[in-house]
């Protein structure tokens, strides 16, 4: 008597599980090389942006204010060292891309004393409003930076399915409060969904007053 050629029901189950386990260990790392794909894309148009803020100051000497209605272009925004301002990245202005790797629109915050003309007496002035710093967490424990000019920063993944939750995102939101925005910025490394309030995925760059000093000397702009 013959035996029936073929797999049983239990080999082929067992088959199954093991393809889906390699299905899963492949899908997971191609997960990750999407995300990190995206934020290089997305910390490389901060720099482009930057670069942009840059050549704008030299060219018209000052920053700009931020768009807040949209259009890509700059919109009127409070001056002197006592204000800050923030919105989108005018982008049509400065020509650059408006959006992070996850749809999102980069966001900007200026110290309004660079909307009126770029001098050297804005990192003199004290702890005004408006004179932004970058912290490492909410409460400003330790300064990555200080008398930032201006702050570019997305909101990374997170940023397009939820509002910010945690104490640390929050910091980086442009919401003013009793139409005041908060001059602290945070930013430090990833801290993954797991974390819950802890999560931390915001992209946070800034303009460095003197590299920003220093081009605008060189081109014959600043004494």
């Amino acid at each position: 008597m013959s035996k029936s050629q073929g797999f049983s029901l239990i080999e082929m189950a067992f088959v199954l599980v093991i393809i889906t386990l390699l299905l899963g260990g492949l899908l997971v790392p191609f997960t990750t090389q999407v995300e990190q794909r995206r934020i290089a894309e997305t910390n490389k148009a901060m720099e482009e942006i930057k670069e942009a803020l840059v050549g704008y100051a030299i060219a018209n000497g000052r920053l700009p204010c931020p768009d807040t209605n949209g259009d890509g272009q700059e919109d009127a925004c409070p001056a002197g060292n006592t204000t800050t301002t923030g919105g989108n990245i005018p982008w049509v202005d400065l020509g650059v891309a408006n959006a992070d790797a996850w749809g999102q629109r980069f966001q900007y915050r200026v110290n309004g004393a660079f909307t009126i003309a770029i001098s050297l007496s804005p990192l003199t002035t004290g702890n005004g409003d408006g004179i932004l710093r970058v912290c490492t967490d909410s409460i400003c424990s330790a300064f990555l930076a200080t008398n930032v000019p201006a702050v570019i920063y997305s909101s990374g993944k997170n940023g397009a399915v939820q509002p910010p939750a945690g104490a640390d995102e929050l910091e980086n939101t442009t919401v003013p409060t009793n139409m005041k925005f908060d001059r602290n910025f945070v930013s430090h490394v990833y801290v993954g969904p797991g974390a819950g309030l802890a999560e931390f995925d915001d992209l946070v760059t800034w303009l460095s007053p003197n590299i920003l000093f220093n081009r605008m000397v060189a081109a014959g702009k600043l004494p």
